[in-house]
């Protein structure tokens, strides 16, 4: 099933038309799924929205206790508009099998 994506990182394009097969469409993969959690290192991503701290710090003792994950890195947005850091995601990167972004409200 297509799925359109847009990136708030870059300036809005001009839509292609049906006919215009000059550019090609914008494609992505997703991230392979591990076959179990058992044992993964967790990495967090709250956007400092009301209770989204509360809520991924509550799926990840409850990952632990069911599949002995590890929490190893809980990166705390500056606000739900800005990107996670460079640096963050180079730890995500590096430590982690799996990152869970959340919100709160």
């Amino acid at each position: 099933m297509p799925r359109t994506v847009f990136d708030p990182t870059v300036p809005p394009q001009e839509p292609v038309a049906q006919d215009d097969r000059t550019r090609p469409p914008l494609s992505f993969s997703y991230a392979p799924r591990p076959r179990s959690l058992d044992g993964l290192r967790l990495g967090l991503i709250e956007n400092t929205k009301f209770n989204s701290d509360v809520l991924l710090l509550k799926i990840a003792q409850r990952l632990h206790g069911r599949y002995g994950t590890t929490m190893v890195h809980l990166d705390r947005k500056k606000s739900s508009g800005h990107s996670v850091s460079d640096e963050s995601l180079a730890y995500f990167r590096h430590h982690a099998d799996l990152v869970l972004a959340g919100v709160g409200d």
